[in-house]
């Protein structure tokens, strides 16, 4: 089934600064507060409904936290549940920016996708640029917040794969849930694991 999702064609280096600079007011507002902010970001459900029972294909990102295990362990609950949902709330806001949709959250990893449409090689370019906008968004908006909170800065690992996905629905409790199953979702989250601090590694189809 074909889409006619759109990209940004480029997003401007003084665009990624005020991204940026939106971010660590965001980010300084939740430590104020103590907990994440109600940032609006589309349910993936709206778009994935259209889909159920069809195949699309998508690029995956998968962002990874590195060192969350050692996070639970030292960090008192609060503490860890604000830096936890600045990091997620900021990756997904990200992501809408750049014309994409989040997919799940899972634990500490954040995975979303990029429709591929009549252009494959701007949703590949798109992808790779949303994938560094988080790095940058990481190291100049949260992690000077939570550094002046006295915690460790946080690193990415990102993973990109591209392929053909099967779009499903699962009804819980009477309540239908859309979700995506594929090749391309496992390889993206096991390329994020080999990826070295602030790194982003891309599969050889996205490549090519």
């Amino acid at each position: 089934m074909q889409h006619n999702n759109t990209f940004p064609q480029a997003i401007e280096s003084k665009e990624i600064q005020s991204l940026i600079a939106q971010s660590k007011t965001r980010v300084l507002e939740s430590f104020e507060k103590g907990s994440g902010l109600n940032t609006k970001v589309e349910d993936p459900d709206i778009f994935l409904s259209k889909y159920i029972g069809t195949t699309l294909k998508i690029v995956v990102l998968y962002v990874d936290l590195v060192g969350s295990t050692l996070m639970t362990r030292s960090l008192p609950v609060n503490r860890l549940a604000t830096i936890m949902q600045a990091f997620t709330q900021e990756m997904s806001i990200i992501v809408s920016k750049f014309g994409g949709q989040i997919l799940k959250f899972v634990g500490d990893a954040v995975v979303a996708y990029f429709p591929l449409g009549a252009s494959y090689s701007l949703a590949y370019n798109t992808a790779v640029d949303c994938s560094h906008s988080m790095i940058m968004v990481v190291q100049e908006a949260i992690n000077p917040v939570i550094s002046m909170h006295g915690y460790d800065e946080l690193q990415l690992k990102i993973g990109l794969d591209t392929s053909e996905h099967s779009v499903i629905q699962y009804i819980i409790d009477e309540k239908p849930y859309a979700d995506i199953l594929g090749y391309g979702i496992s390889m993206a989250a096991k390329l994020s694991s080999l990826a070295n601090s602030n790194e982003v590694i891309i599969s050889h189809t996205v490549y090519m």
